[in-house]
């Protein structure tokens, strides 16, 4: 017989702040852009490292050898980074944070950009 199990899951988010701060102090961490070019998109924050979300599972072995894995999208509304997130974790890929602003909120900050 069929039964359904539930399952909870939860996210660490950091604040631009936070990632400043980790750029600054050069933690081990890798921060993944899951952008891309989508939808126009033409900049990601300095040093991150593109991995277009649908990829990010498939190329995970690129990101466990870092400390702590950063992931961020366009903006807080955004999923695509919850959904890596949440999928690295289901992966027992504990070290998974998610800056929740984007790039959105980082460019309106005026901070560190660099070319796709």
């Amino acid at each position: 017989m069929a039964y359904k199990k539930e399952l909870t899951l939860s996210l660490e988010c950091i604040s631009k702040e936070e990632l400043l701060q980790r750029m600054n102090d050069k933690a081990d961490y890798v921060l993944v852009d899951t952008i891309g070019k989508y939808d126009g998109n033409r900049f990601k924050i300095k040093g991150a490292k593109t991995i277009p979300y649908p990829e990010v599972i498939d190329r995970r072995n690129e990101l466990t050898s870092y400390g702590e894995i950063i992931v961020y999208c366009k903006h807080k509304d955004c999923i695509a980074s919850k959904k890596v997130a949440l999928g690295l974790k289901l992966l027992n890929i504990s070290n998974v944070k998610v800056y929740e602003g984007g790039i959105d909120e980082w460019m309106e900050h005026n901070l560190p950009v660099e070319d796709e």
